[in-house]
Formats: structure tokens, sequence, C-alpha cells
């Protein structure tokens, strides 16, 4: 060990000792943060994956090029034997040699540190996403530096030994891609796609540390070295003597045990959560509801054998979840899994449950081609069945399982009102459109149509739901509204203070009839228009130049406050064309803050001018309230008011047009629903958040300072240390050799 760690030593300290050491980690560090901040602008959101997509592509050069000279130069120079005639043995050479070229990568992995601190001045970043992101890479770097060692050990020539790493690794990394595949029977092709590197490397930069991945890339690290091993025994025995051909033997045998092992691996389950709330770890609500089902329950898996690796590493999530679903369910969860595209008997079934064939554009060697697959999830109990007919994400998919568990194990479901008032100017091309937020409360809830002119309200409906704004409310409508809170049912109001003319990007501030009913509860929608000059969404504007992306204050990206079950797990909601919530006359302890803007927020009064390129006031700047909840039995409200309420300052915000690109929103309003029907039993399920949080700056300096700094300021501090170290070690080397005890004498 001590001659393994002695060599690795000196190996890093030669790699620092040579200018092409800095040249190299100069060049990765600039390049990496160039490209991921093109990322981050365009994107507005902090997560390290821009960067984690680009490593394998960058270390495709980086590797090679620091790892060539690793062996290679001994061979050429004759120092090889010189030192094996050392009390050094061969393995022990090669490990010290692997150990300093992979700490050298690791300390360029290192040095992208200052990426994550910077984005933590503008959000919070979730520690354990980040440790497993970066200790995904560093088995990344542990697999090709295997490669790069291997490739030096096999030729004298350090320009051979890159080109042959590099070519090693390109294969390594597209293997399993589909324009390599396509054509391969589909055993085949799931196997060459588990052989791929980008497939266990995406796996385990979202978060999860999952020990296939790892099994993965240990075992190609030792696959390599074991090559680099028999490379370097080879060159000292006899070319057809017993004991090279006993090398050769066992060489082959314990390579073919280790792919063997991968193989074999793609079966073995477990995995370390580090994402916030364990998002790829079953929630305890889940847990209970399977710990109490009155009967079995069957899952069945439509799943086609050959899907494109995109899709197969989809399928894998998807099994472990199931599986996690069957341990469960303490014998009352039974899985079955059939492959419609090999089984009639099974494509009947799939036909006739509504799970039907999903084209995939697959790109060939030198054409386009077009595959089916199945991928459907179908739940059933007694005779209720409920079916996904395609799997598109795992986000929500513990969520959608549960809720048809739930709902087809529970005999009735609560009703609630759902409501829309569409302003009388408003054009019908542009009126607002719920259906996606219907049919997602559908599956938990009876859903009818309410109007502000019922005078009654079915004494089942726990919970109304009102998307606009009335000018007033005349008595008798709000005698029923008043009616209702007071035998304890809830209320979800989205309504702005503003409304939008038609004639013209302007919004002129209105009347909000719904704030006589919120009297008692002591808050009210301000008839303003709430804009945000450091967290807002961006918006496509048409130039002479083409399109170009612009932030837009006026639609806020609202953080949340993560202090109550709605919200507890989600980061922030879309909010357009928002009013501030006044909660100064509430009674203290009985609202809650759910959605806020950052501390560059301000206001439009009167008149609000639409147009994205227009200029903000920057006075009066400070957090807004966007969205509030009442709980009036928590503290004594005075008013006499029981029901429960959620007031939140846009009535667009969960429509289908901004909640296709936000599903945040139509989470939000789920929550919601659950806390104000008293049924939170799901919520902590469905807010599983895997989406990176928003990136605000709280100034255009501090984004730039950031950006820069990670561009231009950590390449430039690696130029001057470099110079540095290297400059003094010439001046150490141009000193004038002095014996000990001439130097002793002076």
């Amino acid at each position: 060990m001590n001659a393994i760690v002695t060599i690795a030593r000196r190996e890093l300290r030669a790699l620092f000792d040579h200018p092409t050491a800095y040249i190299l980690l100069v060049v990765f560090t600039g390049v990496n943060g160039f490209l991921f901040f093109r990322e981050v602008d365009m994107y507005g959101v902090a997560s390290l994956r821009p960067m984690l997509d680009l490593l394998p592509w960058l270390l495709l050069v980086l590797a090679p090029a620091v790892t060539m000279r690793a062996l290679a130069e001994d061979r050429r120079s004759g120092t090889l034997e010189v030192v094996l005639a050392q009390p050094i043995t061969e393995l022990e050479l090669l490990l010290g040699k692997y150990a300093g070229q992979v700490l050298f990568l690791l300390i360029a992995l290192a040095l992208t540190l200052t990426l994550p601190m910077g984005l933590a001045l503008g959000a919070h970043l979730a520690l354990g996403i980040l440790l497993a992101q970066y200790a995904g890479a560093a088995l990344l770097i542990a697999g090709l530096g295997g490669v790069g060692i291997w490739a030096s050990s096999v030729t004298p020539n350090q320009i051979t030994a890159f080109i042959l790493a590099v070519v090693v690794m390109f294969v390594l990394i597209l293997v399993g891609l589909d324009p390599l595949i396509v054509g391969l029977p589909p055993r085949l092709g799931a196997i060459a796609a588990s052989l791929g590197v980008l497939s266990h490397f995406t796996g385990i930069d979202r978060g999860v540390i999952d020990l296939r991945d790892a099994v993965y890339f240990l075992t190609l690290a030792a696959i390599f070295l074991l090559l680099a091993y028999f490379a370097l025994m080879r060159r000292k025995l006899t070319a057809r003597g017993a004991s090279l051909q006993r090398l050769r033997l066992g060489t082959a045998l314990l390579a073919g045990a280790m792919i063997v092992v991968n193989l074999l691996g793609r079966h073995i389950a477990g995995r370390l959560d580090l994402t916030p709330g364990r998002s790829y770890t079953l929630a305890l609500a889940t847990k209970r509801i399977l710990g109490a089902l009155p009967d079995i329950v069957t899952i069945k898996l439509f799943a086609s054998g050959a899907l494109p690796p995109e899709v197969a590493f989809l399928k894998r999530d998807l099994d472990d979840l199931l599986r996690d679903y069957r341990a469960a369910g303490r014998g009352k969860v039974k899985l079955v899994v059939q492959d419609p595209s090999a089984d009639s008997a099974a494509l009947r079934e799939a036909r006739t449950l509504g799970i039907p064939p999903v084209q995939f554009n697959v790109l060939g060697k030198a054409e386009l081609q077009v595959k089916e697959g199945f991928l459907g999830v179908a739940v059933r109990y007694a005779d209720g069945v409920k079916t996904i007919p395609f799997v598109q994400q795992t986000n929500d998919l513990e969520y959608r399982l549960t809720s048809d568990i739930r709902s087809l194990t529970t005999t009735a479901k609560a009703a609630i009102g759902f409501g829309e008032i569409n302003e009388q100017q408003t054009a019908p091309q542009a009126r607002r459109s719920f259906d996606a937020l219907r049919q997602q409360l559908e599956r938990t809830y009876t859903v009818r149509s309410v109007s502000l002119s019922d005078s009654t309200i079915a004494p089942d409906v726990k919970v109304l739901i009102f998307a606009g704004t009335p000018d007033s409310l005349r008595g008798a409508q709000a005698a029923t509204f008043r009616a209702f809170l007071d035998r304890g049912g809830s209320l979800l109001l989205m309504a702005s203070g503003m409304e939008r003319s038609p004639q013209g990007p302007f919004s002129f501030s209105r009347l909000v009839g719904w704030n006589e009913l919120l009297k008692p509860y002591g808050v009210s929608v301000r008839s303003d228009m709430v804009y945000d000059l450091a967290s807002n969404a961006r918006v496509a504007i048409q130039t002479q130049f083409g399109q170009v992306l612009l932030p837009y204050p006026l639609w806020v990206q609202a953080a949340s406050t993560k202090a109550s079950p709605v919200n507890a797990e989600i980061d922030g909601v879309l909010l357009p064309w928002s009013s501030s919530i006044d909660t100064t006359k509430a009674p203290k302890g009985a609202v809650i803050p759910l959605l806020v803007t950052s501390r560059a927020g301000g206001v439009q009064e009167t008149t609000a001018f639409l147009d994205p390129s227009r200029e903000f006031r920057r006075d009066s700047l400070r957090p807004r309230v966007l969205a509030a909840l009442v709980n009036p039995l928590a503290r004594d409200s005075g008013g006499g008011a029981r029901g429960r309420v959620v007031v939140v300052g846009s009535a667009d915000f969960a429509s289908d047009r901004y909640a296709q690109n936000s599903p945040d929103n139509i989470v939000f309003v789920q929550n919601a629903v659950d806390w104000l029907a008293q049924d939170e039993a799901l919520i902590a399920i469905r807010s599983k958040n895997r989406a990176p949080p928003p990136l605000v700056f709280t100034s255009v300096t501090l984004r730039q300072s950031v950006k820069y700094g990670n561009i231009i300021g950590v390449p430039v501090l690696l130029i001057v240390f470099g110079a540095l170290r290297l400059w003094r070690r010439r001046q150490i080397t141009r000193q004038t050799y002095r014996p000990l005890a001439l130097a002793g004498a002076g």
C-alpha cells in the first residue's frame, strides 16, 4: 500500500510540474463554465444537469489527454524496466499510476464546485442531490480513467494511446443509443444498452445512487485495469510459454466474470435516495394505503421487450416503483408483467383496457425508422379498472397509482364544485380553459359545475372553487356563500384585482366582489398588479433579428413559503398578471402566506401597461404576498367564520395555457383542494417536486459576477497559480548544486 501511495503522489506531482496540466485544467473549466451558463441563462433553473449532461463528452478528451503518458512515456524512455527492477510489483505500479491520474481528474472535477457555490447565491440547492451528482461524476471518472490507463499500457506512443482511449470511450458513450442498436434483436439490443456509459450516468445525476450504476462503473474500471495488468505482465513472459497461456486464460475468465456481474447487476435492487423528501422512495401515505388494502389489487404492466434506450431507462424506474408497491402491499398487491409485442393474449387484453401501442422515431444508420412499443399500466380491484395508457414520466406516477388504488378501494368520492367567471369583455377565443385541472381533480373527487347564480349549494359539496372575479356579490348570492362557509364548507378563490383590456396591452383596476365575502377572514384581493424584477418568467419577443427571450416581470415566478401542507414540497408557482393579497387585518395565527415575490416585488395600480419591453419602477420594492390560506379554527377569527379559505391573486395560473408549462400550478391547486376538503393523505405523494428550483439573483450584477467569475475568473486563477508554480520550480532547478557538507559549513 505504501508503494501505491508513493507512486500516486509522484504521478500527481509530475502532472502539476508540467504546463500541459494547467492548459488542460484551464480549457476544461473555461469550456465547461461557458456551456453550463449558456444552458442556465436559457432555462433559468438552479441545476447542475447541464454540466453533467456535457461531462462525459468533456471527459472524452480530458481523460485520454491526462492518462496517455502514464505508462506509454515510461515504455518509450525505458524507465519502466528500471522502476520494475525496484521492490515494486506490476500491480502496485499499475494501481499507483491509476490512482495518480484519477486524483488529477477528481481535482479537475472539484474545480467545478464553484458552479453550485455560485448557484447557491440565487437559489436553495439540495445538498443530497449535489452529493449524489458528484459521487456519480467521480464514478464516471473512475471508469473512464481505467480505459485511459489501459490504452497507455498497450503502446509506447502517447498520441497512439490518446487516440485509442478516445475511440474506446467514444464507443462506450455511444453504445446503446438508437443509431447503433437499430436492427438488433430485442434481447441483444437491451444488453447493448446496458453496457453504455450514458444510460448509467443519467441515472446517478438526478440525485439517486443506484447500486446497478455503481457496479457498472466499478466493473468498467476493473476490466480495463485487468487488461492493462495483462499488457504489463506479457512483456516479461515467453511468447508461447505456459505462463503466458495461464495469464491469458485467467485474464479472460476474470474479465468475463466482471461482465457477467455487470449484466446480472441489472436485476440487483438497491438505491440511495438523496433527493429532498426522498422523491424516489414511497411516501408514508402510500405505504399506509397499501398496508390497509381490504383485498388484492392487481397491477399489470404492459411493456414491450424492445424499447428505445431513453424509454428503457424510464421502464427501469417503473419496475423499481412497482416492486416497491408489491413489497408495501404485504401480499395484497399482485404484480403482473406482460409483453403485448410477443404475446397475442396480452395484446388483446391491452387493447381491451385502452392501452395502445405508441410509435417511436428511431434514427438508424441511414434512415429514420418508426417502431411501436407498449409501456402502460392497468390497476384492477374487484370489477373496477384504472389505466395509464402510456407512462411518459415517473415524476407523478406514485401519486397517480396511489390515487387510482385509493379510488378503486374507496366506495364514495367527496364532491367539490368548480365555477368559472369569464369577464364580459373577454373574447370567446381568449377565455380560460381548465380541462387539465378538472381531469386531475376528477381522479379523486366528484367535480360538479357551479355558478354564482346558484341559489343553493348541495349538502354533500365540501369545497367550492372559483376562477375569476365578479364585480360584486348581490345579497342573496353572498348569503348563499356565507351559509356554505358557516356550515364548515371551504373555498378556493383564484381572482385578480385588475382586468385586462381586449383593445390593447393594458389592465385596469376593478372592484373585487369576493372581498365582501372575505371580510370576516381579514384578507382581501387588492386592485393592483404585481411585478417581480428578480424572479419572473421569460417570454419570446419577435425582433428584426428573430425571436429573443426577455424577462417578463408581470409573470411572477412566485416562491413557496413551505409553511403549510399545501406548499411544503413545492418550490414555486408561475403566477401571470397576479394581484397582491392583503392580510394585515387577519387575526394573528389564522393566516399563512403561501406564495410570495422576491424582495424585488413591486405593484402597479389603477392602470398597468403589459408590454414586456417596458421599464418598471424600482422604488418601493419588497416581498408581496400573492397567495394565502386562512384557517379560522386555528385562532379565534372574531367574525364567526368557520370554513377554510385559500386565496390566490391570479385567475389564470391554473388554466391550461399556463399549467402545461408549469405543472406545479396544478399540483398547488390539488394540494389546496385536499387541504380544504381536510383530505390530506395524498398531498405528500403528489408534491414530490423533482424539478430544480428557479434561479433568482437579487441583482443583475450578482448574476454576471457568478457567470463570469466561473467562465473567466477560475481559468485566470489557474493560469496565475500554474505560472507561479512553474516559475518557482524553474528557479529551484537553476540553483547550483551544493553538497550537504558544504551547505552545512556555509
